[in-house]
């Protein structure tokens, strides 16, 4: 169950706190925004999908290509429970 809680509420919360758990807080906030900067979905540049199309086309030039047969069958195997 998730609670919804004002920012008032919240701030008046941790005010109440001793200088060693806000300092805690504190840092568990900065790891928390660092990590969530490090996911940051950023645009792909025309390089980037210009380099993985002709990555594609020299493994199709390779053969090393599956047809959907194929592909069907190794997920039927692999993950029997998804392809029901």
């Amino acid at each position: 169950m998730e609670a919804t809680v004002s920012l008032d509420y919240l701030w008046k919360l941790i005010q109440s706190l001793s200088p060693d758990n806000k300092r805690w807080l504190a840092g568990k906030l900065y790891e928390e925004v660092e990590e969530e900067e490090k996911q940051r979905l950023k645009p792909y540049t025309m390089e980037e999908i210009n380099g993985w199309i002709d990555e594609s086309l020299a493994d199709e030039k390779a053969g090393r290509v599956y047809t959907t047969e194929e592909v069907r069958h190794m997920m039927e195997n692999k993950y029997p429970w998804l392809c029901e």
